[in-house]
């Protein structure tokens, strides 16, 4: 085999563990990579938990890729955007990858040559979006994230568990993809079914769940569970063995790249015993201390949105208060011109951003000037519209690149109600 093709290929059987879900919006999208960049939001158009991609997502996937190689051949060499080839081609010819199921409104691919970043949305867009170009298009998953609480639940007891993605109107029961030591994506109910399998199931029943393993869906107001059908009686070094089932099998899937806030719902028993080897990141020190089982819909949704309020308007309250000491030292700023000129010079700590406000013009990274947008055109003002410049979008951007923070508060939150406000890092 040519010793190139040989490379390519080997290369190629690495781009599962190149591509991670995701939730937020970090330095991670930039750590490894650089231009160019390939942004594909295709709205998903399944309107059945289990049906995952219809026929027309499949030619909208197959047309945006299309579309991103005639530009990316356009703009770039052929070498500067192997890696994108690569990815992009692996999601189109593994159609089940995990990504398209749960999925509610749109499915977002942020791609590079070292990675792919996916993420599952709730809003809608209009029609699917291409964007190649020097760096991500993350508008629309900036406008996600001003409008929900976002966080997980783990629902967990001595012998079951489910994985629920929230916000502060709904809950949605996610399966969980684990790369394993191979990096080769699978289900977590197929890694439960050997260790935790129900021998007191009968191999030839035809209603016996395979593996032992058990759904109770939020469509019917239920807890969401993945169950080990096992006997009444767990013993406890038994129930300890699951908990670090459990911990591991979150930690390799939504957690590897995700920092996102995890809720533990169970009893205080469980809880207690679970959080002495949990390692998972991000887990809330408060929990929901309930019974999941005895949970409905309403009443899980209710406690987590509690908490996560309450976690909210604590970090708000210290940021207004850190911001108004900063600032009296120097050291943070409301105005967008200074603000632009912080992050030019790379010294901004944490961004905010107003929430559901555009600020209308340009960044300029080669200098950090900005040009105001006095009239813009109304046909650029569309939430997804490629062609609408946003100051505040291109800072986030810049800022995230740069490792730092950016947080989307409320208007009547902003330091003198500005579009954008900093706190810098000296």
């Amino acid at each position: 085999m040519n010793p190139d093709a040989k490379k390519e290929r080997l290369e190629d059987e690495h781009v599962p563990q190149t591509i991670h879900i995701a939730s937020g919006i970090g330095k991670d999208l930039y750590e490894a990579a650089e231009p160019p960049y390939v942004s594909i939001y295709l709205p998903v158009h399944h309107d059945t938990r289990a049906g995952g991609r219809t026929w027309w997502d499949e030619i909208a996937y197959k047309d945006a890729v299309k579309l991103a190689m005639a530009d990316l051949g356009r703009d770039y060499a052929r070498e500067q955007y192997k890696g994108i080839a690569a990815r992009l081609d692996y999601l189109e010819h593994h159609p089940n990858y995990f990504t398209w199921e749960n999925t509610q409104g749109t499915i977002a691919f942020l791609v590079s040559n070292t990675d792919v970043y996916v993420y599952m949305l709730s809003i809608q867009t209009d029609k699917p979006l291409v964007v190649v170009g020097d760096e991500y298009y993350i508008k629309p998953l900036v406008r996600r994230y001003e409008h929900d609480l976002h966080y997980y639940v783990l629902m967990l007891s001595n012998d079951r568990f489910g994985f629920v993605e929230g916000s502060k109107d709904s809950l949605r029961r996610l399966p969980m993809p684990v790369i394993d030591e191979n990096g080769i994506p699978h289900q977590v109910e197929a890694d439960l079914s050997e260790p935790f399998a129900n021998s007191e199931e009968k191999a030839d029943d035809p209603h016996a769940e395979a593996g032992a393993l058990d759904y109770a869906t939020l469509e019917g107001h239920m807890s969401a569970y993945h169950g080990w059908l096992s006997s009444n009686e767990v013993k406890q070094e038994e129930g300890e063995k699951f908990f670090r089932y459990v911990n591991w099998a979150v930690s390799n899937s939504f957690k590897l790249h995700d920092p996102t806030p995890v809720i533990i719902a169970g009893l205080p028993k469980q809880q207690s015993e679970f959080r002495r080897i949990c390692t998972i990141h991000d887990v809330v020190e408060q929990g929901i201390e309930k019974d999941p089982a005895g949970l409905d819909y309403s009443t899980l949704l209710a406690d987590a949105v509690g908490i996560m309020e309450g976690l909210r308007d604590q970090r708000l309250s210290q940021m207004k208060e850190r911001f108004d000491y900063e600032e009296s030292k120097g050291k943070a700023s409301a105005d967008p011109v200074s603000v632009a000129q912080a992050v030019f010079d790379k010294k901004v700590a944490v961004l905010m951003v107003a929430r559901g406000k555009s600020l209308p013009g340009s960044y300029d990274s080669a200098d950090g000037s900005v040009r105001f947008d006095a009239d813009p055109d109304v046909a650029d003002d569309k939430l997804y519209d490629t062609a609408a410049p946003d100051v505040a979008d291109s800072l986030a951007q810049a800022v995230l690149k740069q490792g730092g923070e950016v947080v989307v508060l409320p208007p009547d939150q902003m330091p003198a109600e500005s579009s954008v406000a900093a706190i810098y890092r000296y």
